[in-house]
């Protein structure tokens, strides 16, 4: 009798521990679980649509490169960019408050040609961000 219970205990024991290590496996997260979306991409030469959308508290001010192209945005208006194949090789547009506050960038790919950046409030204690980059590769930055 007690060798049954030997090994009825020894084989519960093991159980249990096995059971619990597999339990950490199991939560162990791989890399995609916590990466973030993957960075936004266009193919180079394509037709991109760029949109820009003010949902901040004041007047954001926004300045094309190379073009040197100037314009402010009150809340709540949008402006948009038609970047026609080979005609610009990259696209830079710089933008900030014009009241000093912080503001971030906040970019979104709704369908194959276009490109939303949504400029929001941002808090204190990150800067912000100042500027939406697309490269000749196609590649998607906020700087």
């Amino acid at each position: 009798m007690k060798m049954k219970f030997a090994i009825s205990a020894t084989l519960l024991a093991t159980t249990l521990l096995l059971t619990a290590i597999k339990s950490q496996v199991t939560l162990a997260g791989t890399c995609a679980s916590r990466c973030g979306n993957a960075p936004l991409h266009f193919t180079p030469g394509q037709y991109i649509r760029v949109q820009v959308i003010n949902r901040s508290y004041g007047d954001v001010k926004l300045e094309q490169l190379p073009e040197l192209r100037k314009t402010t945005l009150k809340p709540g208006e949008k402006l948009q960019f038609d970047l026609k194949p080979g005609t610009l090789a990259e696209f830079s547009l710089m933008f900030w408050d014009d009241g000093g506050r912080y503001v971030k960038g906040v970019v979104s790919k709704p369908n194959f040609g276009t490109l939303v950046l949504e400029i929001r409030p941002n808090s204190r204690d990150y800067p912000g961000d100042r500027s939406l980059y697309i490269r000749n590769d196609g590649q998607v930055s906020i700087l």
